[in-house]
């Protein structure tokens, strides 16, 4: 997967420069990268630190405008950068162009789906979203940067949400764009269930605590906690969900150490995004319908 990512990343049309971050794999990659992609920027770190490690992607890079792609995503027309290259200048307030990302079989992955609007009716249209695509968006260096990139606690799960939150807070838009298809080539075994119901359990707590105030935080975790345990009971993990809710209490002071809330005026534009957002019966219907938890 990696080897085609780059391929693709090679094939792109303008002046670019091409990083690839190794965390800590031991399966020969970063030497697959040195031994057949020379002009390859490889930046090796010495432990695996999750999603996290794209900071040190975005910290080496030289361009304004930075795209991070996971290892099974790829590029799809040779036009790609050159495309977000335009999107960026025709939102000058986007700190992040997100992009539509299509399953092995090109169609919208709906398990990628994390805006806030029904993808049936708004994924072929550019909007103004709330959410970071990880491993499928473009950032501005500089913006990226200066609200902490992914915070390392996180791991994976919920870091683009948090990531959002801080560039919203800072006055930066966040955009979504059909314009810019990228191939998910996801690979299932690699992702054991009962991590998810972890994860984003403890992360989604960490999320409220660094961002929201008070009564907010209140509300989103009742509301977060109560989504997440419902799937869970379905799903046979209430084990991996307590410990989520375990540790996600035992990183709280952490998290609150780090808090930056969200002011007004970031809470009048989150209510802008959010206005076209299905309700919480209509979120957990359309998981349940495609089976993304």
């Amino acid at each position: 997967m990696l080897r085609g990512a780059l391929e693709m990343a090679r094939r792109q049309r303008g002046a670019l420069e091409i990083i690839a971050v190794d965390n800590a794999s031991t399966d020969g990659s970063a030497e697959m990268v040195r031994r057949d992609f020379p002009d390859v920027r490889l930046v090796e770190l010495p432990d695996n630190r999750g999603a996290s490690g794209r900071n040190a992607g975005v910290a080496a890079a030289k361009g304004d405008l930075v795209v991070t792609l996971d290892n099974d995503v790829l590029f799809t027309t040779p036009d790609d950068v050159e495309r977000v290259v335009t999107v960026f200048a025709r939102h000058p307030r986007a700190a992040v162009v997100n992009f539509m990302i299509v399953g092995p079989d090109g169609h919208l992955s709906r398990r990628d789906w994390c805006h806030p609007r029904d993808p049936d009716r708004w994924a072929e249209t550019e909007f103004t979203t709330s959410y970071v695509l990880e491993g499928a968006s473009a950032c501005r260096r500089e913006a990226f940067l200066a609200a902490g990139g992914y915070w390392p606690p996180f791991f994976i799960g919920h870091e683009g949400l948090d990531l959002a939150l801080r560039l919203i807070n800072a006055g930066h838009d966040l955009v979504y764009t059909p314009e810019i298809r990228v191939r998910h080539l996801v690979e299932p075994s690699v992702r054991p269930s009962s991590r998810i119901y972890y994860t984003f359990t403890r992360n989604a707590l960490w999320v409220t605590l660094r961002n929201h105030r008070p009564a907010r935080a209140a509300a989103s975790i009742v509301q977060d906690l109560a989504l997440m345990g419902f799937c869970a009971t379905r799903a046979g993990e209430l084990r991996a969900y307590a410990r989520g809710l375990r540790d996600g209490l035992s990183g709280a002071r952490a998290a609150l150490a780090s808090r930056a809330p969200l002011s007004p005026d970031a809470y009048a534009r989150l209510g802008i995004a959010y206005a076209h957002r299905p309700g919480v019966v209509g979120r957990v219907l359309r998981h349940l319908r495609e089976r993304l938890i």
